[in-house]
């Protein structure tokens, strides 16, 4: 999977899209039932997934990368009234990257992928899983 995500922020998370200009895949709202887990969300958060399925490709990863990098590009400016108006505590990339035991898989950002997320001011990380 692959997602843009930004978590821990006091506003209510139909204002990051109204900053963003841009629709989440999910939100969840401190108090509420979390979908997945039963249980209530702890924080607010939103959620852009661009690759829901394990990614097991380094190329599977570039092109989910590439998909929300198009969707970022261009935002600087919306990326930094989030930073000022919202200052969510999380604003990031992630996934999980599934590795089988005797393989060798990469992942890689390119030049432009690093520019595009400094300038909107989003981390990026992987979990690596090992698949036996």
């Amino acid at each position: 999977m692959l997602t843009l995500a930004v978590n821990r922020f006091e506003a209510d998370p139909d204002k990051v899209s109204e900053i963003l200009q841009m629709e989440p895949t999910s939100v969840g709202r401190a108090g509420e039932i979390n979908t997945t887990s039963g249980r209530p969300n702890k924080f607010n958060g939103w959620w852009l997934e661009a690759h829901p399925e394990r990614l097991e490709q380094g190329l599977d990863h570039e092109r989910a990368l590439d998909r929300l990098i198009e969707r970022i590009r261009d935002r600087r400016k919306h990326f930094e009234r989030l930073h000022e108006d919202i200052r969510p505590q999380i604003l990031t990339i992630y996934g999980g990257f599934y590795v089988p035991k005797d393989s060798q898989s990469g992942v890689w950002l390119s030049v432009d992928q690093m520019s595009v997320l400094s300038s909107c001011g989003v981390e990026w990380g992987l979990d690596l899983f090992r698949v036996d």
